[in-house]
């Protein structure tokens, strides 16, 4: 059994919202079924005024702390970057404040890793919930689809070419193998990810179980921030940039592609 940190990014108004105490509930659920142990890491903005956050629960069985990010950078992948260089535990998982996970998501994991303990990135299967239509659907199963990857299964560099609809959220990773986001890639960066790891030869592998519940286009949320301000179009360039930059390991922060053009930004 491996103990494991999920890690929690985290705004300032999100500190007291009822859909982070669901998120952190659904880890205590998880910890009946896990006979390792879960541990949660909140990673929040640094305070010009060190002062105490209500998200700590004494009672709460999990062990709860709560890191100060002071770079100055409070986007989504520099809040997770940040979280893992404070990881202790040899597997670390990410939940977004409004996710959870299934009840049984880390026993899963055990489960599979005793046959796959050479995979960086397990994955679950996720539920996704589009708040604006109330319409849900999977995520990450299509890998299981015969003929669509080179094993089923496992995300390699060559499906990721036919498609980059995948979910890292919810996801376990191996800390040693954490190769960093990139902040600058956008809506991509998790396609990103997938492309650089992959091309490194790590292995991704998705368990054929529900494991995780994930909200998109909440008012406020990432995901709704991108609709409002990413065109159709853009949306498609980040995606092309993400299979330009995949090869160098450094964040080179360049812009999205013109299409009509081989240079960068």
């Amino acid at each position: 059994m491996k103990d494991i940190t999920v890690i929690i990014p985290l705004l300032e108004n999100q500190l007291d919202s009822d859909e982070l105490k669901n998120a952190v509930k659904s880890v205590d659920k998880c910890q009946e079924y896990y006979e390792g142990k879960l541990s949660i890491l909140y990673v929040v903005p640094k305070q010009k005024e060190t002062k105490y956050y209500t998200i700590f629960n004494t009672d709460n069985p999990i062990a709860q702390e709560y890191i100060e990010n002071d770079t100055g950078n409070y986007d989504y992948c520099s809040q997770i970057n940040f979280g893992v260089k404070h990881v202790a535990t040899e597997y670390f998982s990410i939940l977004e404040y409004d996710d959870y996970y299934t009840n049984k998501w880390f026993k899963m994991f055990d489960d599979y890793y005793v046959t796959n303990e050479d995979v960086s990135v397990f994955l679950p299967i996720t539920i996704v919930h589009n708040a604006k239509t109330d319409e849900r659907e999977f995520v990450n199963d299509i890998i299981w689809s015969n003929g669509f990857a080179n094993e089923i299964g496992y995300i390699d560099f060559d499906c990721l070419q036919a498609s980059g609809s995948f979910n890292l959220t919810g996801g376990i990773f191996k800390t040693s193998d954490w190769l960093g986001y990139k902040p600058s890639i956008s809506v991509a960066f998790n396609y990103e990810y997938l492309l650089r790891a992959t091309n490194k030869k790590q292995k991704v592998f998705v368990v054929p179980k529900e494991g995780y519940h994930h909200e998109i286009f909440k008012a406020g949320s990432l995901t709704d921030h991108y609709i409002n301000t990413i065109s159709d179009d853009d949306n498609m360039k980040w995606f092309e940039l993400a299979k330009r930059e995949y090869a160098f390991d450094e964040d080179r922060n360049k812009g999205i592609i013109n299409i009509n053009d081989d240079e960068l930004k």
